[in-house]
């Protein structure tokens, strides 16, 4: 839900468990805001004469709490001013008052009155701890220990998920959404990408050199290994690389292929110059020095689910856990010391082959591209194009948009984005 206090000088998205209010008031004004009592809410304070640092008192000390300050060198993407990104914490019902105050000078700089509510009964969502890690699996790829989740009986559904090799918002169970509702059509299995979550990193650092290309043969090693056939293949983002390149290069071994707002799409920088800066912004500014924490994970996510739907605190958590981990680090490094990333040349090559087969004719399977309307990662006018590069190359390819999605539609509409999986990849066979 997308509410406006103050005539756009603050944007809350209400969203089960998350509370997110965008403040851009050069005065800090608070006034208008609304919490709910024993949850957190995010507040991000922007302004040209805010101080360097701050600090929040409360006429009432004992209804609320600071649970989170962190500065901020830029609040939005196209806003350059310096903020705060402020957590409270409400502990009773009714009416109280704050001043924020420049911690050096002990000078005021604004006051507000807020509003605390009843606490809401929300509901569990029934997806709610559907991929715990007592049920992982774990396979040896070649030499590499590979993590993965395993439901259900029927023809094979592969769920891919994006990112890349040192990354913290993404492993198999990104898909825990979509996992039981597709189990009950599927065997659905989801795995951890190489170097990526529970998968064992590449052995040594000049391996990361090739990692797309490694990445790619990890999937195909990995669905060999299973002694699987025929299977239904969904990527995300980036692990849209991995699942065309096994339709191309084994079309014996795949029968349906979706990629969801996919790293695959045309180099039209023109249509990426503003998806660019969210990219950058995201990467430099949302988080602290030391790396994501559960409040900035949260505000990272609700950046890029413009619905605010499914966004928890545990996914929160997940992510900051998987920054920290010595394993992710290692990768990490390996990956930022060769500039390793969609835009390196080694990729920009893969990705130029896989255009040249697709013309070739060597995509022999039918095509499903699934792109959140509101993707403020990869816009929906490169999906767009994708599509109609797949057409033109007489690709059996259908285009749908899930209105309101930003860029993880089955995380945000999952229902949805299941029916047009089970749909789609049960007819073809």
């Amino acid at each position: 839900m997308l509410k406006y206090f103050c005539s756009k000088t603050i944007t809350v998205y209400l969203a089960g468990n998350l509370l997110v209010s965008l403040v851009y008031a050069d005065n800090c004004n608070f006034s208008g805001a609304t919490l709910v009592s024993g949850e957190d809410t995010d507040f991000i304070l922007c302004g040209d004469q805010l101080p360097v640092n701050i600090s929040i008192n409360f006429r009432d000390p004992d209804m609320m709490d600071v649970v989170y300050l962190q500065s901020l060198q830029r609040c939005a993407v196209d806003d350059k001013r310096n903020g705060f990104h402020v957590v409270l914490n409400a502990r009773h019902v009714g009416e109280t008052a704050l001043e924020v105050v420049d911690s050096m000078t002990s000078q005021k700089i604004c006051s507000s009155n807020v509003q605390i509510l009843p606490p809401q009964n929300q509901e569990v969502p029934a997806w709610h701890n559907s991929m715990p890690l007592e049920d992982a699996r774990y396979l040896d790829v070649n030499g590499i220990r590979t993590r993965y989740f395993d439901r259900g009986k029927g023809p094979v559904l592969i769920l891919v998920h994006g990112g890349q090799a040192g990354g913290a918002n993404n492993s198999a169970q990104k898909w825990e959404q979509n996992f039981t509702e597709l189990s009950r059509n599927f065997r659905v299995i989801a795995l951890d990408r190489l170097a990526q979550a529970g998968t064992a990193n590449l052995p040594a650092a000049e391996d990361y050199a090739e990692y797309f290309a490694r990445d790619a043969q990890h999937l195909e090693d990995f669905v060999i290994a299973l002694g699987l056939r025929n299977v239904a293949l969904v990527g995300h983002s980036q692990g849209g690389w991995p699942v065309t390149r096994l339709a191309l290069q084994r079309p014996d071994l795949v029968s349906c292929l979706v990629n969801v707002d996919t790293v695959m799409v045309p180099d039209n920088m023109e249509l990426m110059r503003e998806a660019l800066a969210f990219i950058l912004y995201t990467a430099r500014f949302t988080d602290p020095p030391t790396g994501p924490t559960i409040h900035s994970a949260r505000r990272a996510m609700a950046l890029r689910y413009p619905s605010g739907n499914n966004i928890t605190t545990a996914k929160a958590q997940r992510v900051a856990n998987q920054y920290q981990s010595p394993k992710t680090a290692v990768a990490r490094k390996h990956m930022a010391a060769l500039r390793m990333n969609p835009l390196h040349p080694s990729f920009k090559a893969l990705k130029q082959q896989a255009y040249a087969d697709f013309n070739s004719g060597k995509l022999q399977v039918r095509s499903l591209v699934i792109w959140g309307e509101q993707d403020p990662q990869v816009p929906l006018g490169l999906g767009q194009e994708f599509n109609a590069q797949l057409a033109a190359a007489n690709v059996a390819t259908k285009l749908v948009v899930i209105k309101g999605a930003g860029h993880a539609p089955f995380v945000e509409f999952p229902h949805a984005f299941n029916k047009q999986i089970i749909r789609y990849c049960n007819d073809v066979r």
